[in-house]
């Protein structure tokens, strides 16, 4: 890849947001892929075109992707019901999970985890810690918990419905899109509402709509409570009833962006090794990727 005079940019991946995706869209249409030996395939394969397409689409300098490692994490030892509402994943999905990082890794890219940790915190960590050094920083991702990242160096790109629908969320659009002025009051909104997809419970009885009132009005979580004798009724009531659990639910919904990432701008700068990659390609039978990257 001949970077030139390009400006670093570090593009991180959601790796297991972007391989549910691929899975479910295809899934749902009846397209559970197979290579010859009886490998379920569809996942990695949307994966793939996901990935190659926002690299052309953005051309990064830079690529990284981030996993979970495990079902366990610091989150469920502070609260036992952290995303215990979860379906088990499909069998056909299973296997998919070790062959991505094959996939990835035949990329020269580096796949990132830390144990006890989500891909989140990963994702955080690594994209503070690029940005802070004056890289332009974009995270791949399905999931809207990645607003709260968002500064002047950082945007989210969201998949959108459609191959090749992106949205960019970056400092100017971000109150559009999500309805607060400032990336971290998604982590107050979701302390208040609390977040159904991770079973962080939030206040009982307050919706959206309140919780973006009371952000509006008071900013965050701290000032509410500083300014809790202005709220009236039965809402008041609520607030001072469960505001262990709101704490709770605001530091459950806190990406880390403190971790030690031992990624330096060298170990991801992207610049994939044909020699490498074609039999991984080949061993999943992606001949229509196989095609289009001997093409370049």
């Amino acid at each position: 890849m001949n970077q030139g005079d390009q400006m670093e940019s570090l593009l991180v991946i959601d790796s297991f947001a972007l391989l549910f995706r691929g899975f479910y869209a295809t899934a749902l249409a009846g397209n559970l892929m197979q290579n010859s030996k009886g490998l379920y395939t569809n996942g990695i394969y949307q994966f793939t075109r996901y990935m190659l397409d926002a690299i052309k689409r953005f051309k990064p300098t830079h690529v990284a992707c981030a996993f979970d490692m495990g079902k366990s994490t610091f989150r469920n030892e502070m609260y036992e019901g952290y995303k215990a509402n979860r379906d088990e994943r499909p069998l056909e999905l299973i296997p998919q999970f070790g062959k991505l990082r094959d996939l990835v890794d035949a990329f020269d890219i580096p796949c990132l985890g830390i144990e006890g940790y989500e891909a989140d915190d990963v994702i955080g960590s690594l994209a503070k810690q690029y940005a802070s050094q004056g890289r332009k920083v974009r995270i791949l991702t399905g999931d809207g918990d990645s607003y709260q990242l968002i500064d002047e160096n950082i945007e989210v790109v969201m998949l959108r419905k459609g191959f090749g629908n992106y949205e960019v969320i970056r400092l100017d659009n971000l109150f559009d899109v999500a309805g607060v002025r400032e990336p971290y009051q998604i982590i107050e909104m979701k302390a208040l509402m609390g977040d159904a997809s991770d079973n962080i419970p939030g206040c009982p009885n307050v919706g959206p709509k309140t919780a973006q009132k009371l952000i509006a009005e008071y900013g965050s979580v701290d000032e509410i409570y500083a300014h809790i004798g202005e709220i009236k009724g039965k809402l008041k009531e609520r607030l001072i009833e469960h505001k262990e659990q709101i704490y709770l639910s605001r530091d459950l919904a806190t990406i880390r962006t403190n971790l030690e990432i031992d990624c330096p701008p060298e170990r991801c700068e992207f610049k994939w090794n044909r020699d490498k990659l074609l039999p991984v390609l080949e061993e999943f039978e992606f001949r229509t990727i196989i095609r289009s990257l001997e093409a370049v």
